[in-house]
């Protein structure tokens, strides 16, 4: 019978060489007991005690925490190259190349020869329009990857769901067929289903002595606890709005007599890394266009009040005036001309500021035709340091160093790149960490053909 079971588990780990999990089995063996006889004790042979799993408990749960760390960086990867692909130039386009444009323009414009500069004025406003667009353009597809995060949150709650519920039902079969024996097949699945788990949130893990496994997400809460499994809950609350977006969903836990929003203690695997892009990656650069925006158009605008337009001597702005925000916040998205140099606002190109006096012939009280003095102030914010604004700032006085625009955008711009080189790195010294981890549970718990079949 000994024989015949060890056949038997040979067998058993022959057929399951290729099945994903799969621990292989060994017989647990120990002499029967003697039996004494007029000659003395005499042996009776061996019996099975009962067939184990051969596992390394310490490389199983590290296999467990860095499935849940390279999750969570390709999800971030992930992010950061679509964020790289929004904001790089390609071709010759983009934001950076439409702020060199509008600044060529302006040199284009201090140049013209032609009294009424209607050309080059209309050609600075072209290149104007082109810079709101593409300012709008980055906001709404950095906003658009926000709200696929925000999707791919609520799809990934309710697989974090239906995985501890199969784990919690795991533990009470267990729990009943180890009264008779190990129940090996069934704990590799349930340790199957821990690791896809980690792929989807940070876990910790706790085994007790009835074999019943218990899980444990960040900030210690009991998302597994035998046989009860926790949920994790997608809500849109209006009377707890996400503090970016009312329409993004928090996460809730559901569970041990506890209903709270747990975003902030979510941490690691898919769904850390979607929360994280969502409200402090993709969200922080979002702002930081925003301060952009924001600097550009009131620095910007408070030099272009100084000079004087073809028509009157008024103060006019050239891009809409944001500073009646309470803060720096959504300026992207609100970015735009002013009414005042727009044509189609009902505005005059004869509005821009070209001139640095007015008319010194008839007194005014525009700027004589040919007069593009002040354009020369205007070029330097190209170059030249101006008080930022940074993301959060209130409408009143930045409290960013002193920098050019075309440098601002460029940190931006820069920083998105920096951030996407260096997730990649640590992502490809995450695959060989878990590729590390996981060769050595095969060399332990794996199968080989060959030596079951010469045992």
């Amino acid at each position: 019978a000994v024989v015949q079971s060890g056949i038997a588990t040979t067998g058993h780990n022959i057929a399951n060489a290729n099945t994903e999990g799969y621990s292989r089995q060994r017989s647990v063996l120990q002499t029967s007991l003697a039996q004494q006889t007029n000659a003395g004790w005499i042996g009776t042979g061996v019996e099975q005690v009962s067939v184990e799993r051969v596992i390394d408990r310490f490389v199983n749960d590290r296999l467990v925490r860095e499935t849940s760390r390279q999750a969570t960086l390709d999800t971030q990867a992930s992010i950061y190259r679509q964020m790289e692909g929004i904001v790089s130039s390609q071709d010759g386009e983009g934001l950076a190349s439409d702020l060199t444009k509008f600044f060529d323009a302006l040199d284009d414009l201090s140049n013209a020869s032609d009294p009424g500069q209607s050309a080059t004025r209309t050609a600075l406003l072209s290149s104007a329009e082109s810079l709101v667009d593409s300012i709008h353009r980055y906001d709404e597809q950095l906003r658009g990857l926000q709200r696929d995060a925000d999707r791919g949150i609520a799809g990934v709650v309710s697989e974090v769901n239906a995985i501890s519920q199969e784990i919690a039902s795991l533990n009470q079969r267990i729990a009943a067929a180890e009264v008779n024996g190990p129940a090996n097949d069934l704990r590799d699945q349930r340790d199957q289903l821990v690791v896809s788990l980690a792929e989807k949130v940070d876990v910790t893990l706790v085994t007790d002595n009835q074999g019943m496994l218990s899980i444990r997400i960040s900030g210690g809460l009991p998302l597994v606890d035998k046989d009860i499994a926790a949920k994790l809950e997608a809500v849109v609350d209006p009377a707890d709005p996400n503090p970016f977006d009312p329409s993004f969903a928090k996460v809730y836990y559901n569970g041990a007599g506890n209903y709270f929003d747990a975003s902030a203690l979510l941490r690691g695997g898919e769904l850390g890394g979607l929360i994280e892009a969502r409200d402090s990656t993709l969200a922080g650069a979002i702002r930081e266009l925003d301060a952009f925006a924001f600097t550009l158009s009131e620095r910007f605008n408070a030099v272009h009040r100084g000079g004087f337009g073809l028509v009157d001597g008024n103060a006019h702005d050239f891009f809409a005036d944001l500073t009646g925000q309470a803060g720096v916040d959504d300026a992207a998205r609100n970015f735009a001309l002013s009414a005042d140099v727009d044509p189609s606002q009902g505005g005059s190109l004869q509005n821009i500021a070209a001139g640095a006096q007015v008319n010194p012939v008839t007194g005014g009280p525009g700027a004589a035709p040919g007069d593009t003095a002040w354009v020369e102030r205007l070029k330097d914010l190209r170059k030249g340091g101006v008080a930022t604004y940074l993301a959060g700032d209130a409408a009143g006085a930045p409290t960013g160093t002193s920098s050019s625009l075309v440098n601002t955008l460029g940190k931006w711009i820069g920083d998105i790149g920096q951030g996407a080189r260096t997730t990649e790195r640590s992502l490809a010294q995450q695959e060989s960490v878990l590729a590390a981890v996981k060769n050595r549970r095969d060399e332990v718990s794996g199968v080989s053909v060959d030596e079951e079949v010469s045992e």
